[in-house]
């Protein structure tokens, strides 16, 4: 039995605060692209989304 690691990242709703999912998103499209790891595209891509979702709920340019 061949064990698979986890290559799915949290939702960008599992974070208390939209700047950690930020955060956690740069660091993570940093670390993606220092290692070239072209198989992190599609999760990559679903946080993002789901990232500007939440920036379109949350955010709010006049504070």
């Amino acid at each position: 039995m061949k064990i698979v690691p986890d290559l799915s990242l949290p939702s960008a709703y599992d974070f208390k605060t939209l700047p950690e999912a930020i955060a956690f998103y740069t660091r993570k499209v940093a670390e993606v692209a220092k290692n070239r790891d072209r198989s992190m595209h599609d999760e990559i891509m679903r946080f993002k989304r789901e990232l500007h979702e939440r920036i379109d709920r949350e955010y709010d340019p006049a504070l």
